[in-house]
């Protein structure tokens, strides 16, 4: 299992790094195009360029977030609960996580072989969309697999919450 975790958690870091790399793409692009904008040519397709990279950034930063629990975390109701019944709630969250994120997967992979079937492209530079469809079917197939891995370390008794 340690092998699992281990595994997942390099998957994990691996997509944070492509979404950090999506993330200064997206800043470049801005500026770039608000430099150019001042010289009378902006760039053909910039709010299109923004909002893939904008996507990646998030969907693909999410595992690796949750894994070294970057969320936000309200946590004043587990605090008040005894150690039995916070191990049950932190279990059954991190069940309706992997259900939840597994829908998204499924519906992710759905959407992008739509997408690809009907050839939808973006409008300027005339892109396929369906590989940020299952960019981020991946990443919640990720996900699942981070929130299943964290309940392992719940069930164990290993998790800081």
């Amino acid at each position: 299992m340690n092998k699992f975790m281990s595994t997942i958690l390099k998957l994990d870091f691996s997509l944070f790094v492509v979404a950090g790399f999506a993330l200064v793409i997206m800043m470049l692009v801005t500026v770039v195009d608000v430099t150019m904008r001042s010289f009378g040519s902006p760039i053909v397709g910039s709010v299109e360029l923004i909002s893939f990279f904008g996507a990646l950034s998030i969907g693909l930063a999410i595992p690796y977030t949750t894994w070294t629990k970057g969320h936000i975390l309200v946590d004043f109701v587990l605090e008040k609960m005894g150690r039995r019944l916070k191990k049950f709630t932190l279990s059954v969250t991190r069940l309706s996580g992997i259900v939840l994120f597994l829908v998204c997967a499924i519906n992710f992979i759905l959407f992008g072989l739509d997408m690809m079937k009907s050839n939808q492209v973006s409008g300027a530079f005339k892109l396929p969309l369906y590989p940020i469809a299952f960019g981020l079917a991946v990443s919640c197939f990720l996900q699942t697999a981070t929130l299943f891995c964290d309940l392992v370390k719940v069930v164990r008794g290993d998790s800081h919450e």
